[in-house]
């Protein structure tokens, strides 16, 4: 009993210890980093799309009606509370979210990095 006391009262004062040296690391904006486009992006895109579409367990189509759910699905993730966007925006990049098949199949990911930036420009 006296060694268990002991033993549990060492392992408090080690968990003590170990919080007090432990440091918050606190990211600001500014240390965010820029991302921009590079050569391997449209590389990448074209081999992931084409091994999705041919590869994939369930085989799907990538039409207009799956670029609509691209769009939709990449909107909710960069904009799941719907309060960053404006709707003059969603709207502007809605007229081409039936496009973003044939984007990703070529490479050219405008669409996707102008409503990422149209995300990040609030902050």
């Amino acid at each position: 009993m006296n060694m268990f006391f002991r033993l549990t009262a060492l392992a408090g004062l080690l968990a003590i210890a170990g919080q007090t040296f432990a440091v918050e690391d606190i990211t600001r904006a500014d240390q965010i980093p820029v991302l921009k486009e590079e050569t391997q992006h449209a590389t990448v895109s074209e081999r992931v799309t084409s091994r999705f579409t041919r590869s994939h367990y369930r085989q799907f189509d990538l039409d207009q009606a799956f670029s609509a759910k691209i769009f939709d699905r990449y909107l909710n993730l960069l904009d799941y509370s719907h309060n960053v966007l404006l709707a003059s925006d969603v709207e502007q990049f809605a007229k081409k979210k039936t496009e973003l098949g044939d984007e990703l199949r070529s490479g050219k990911l405008d669409v996707l990095r102008s409503l990422q930036s149209g995300a990040k420009a609030p902050f």
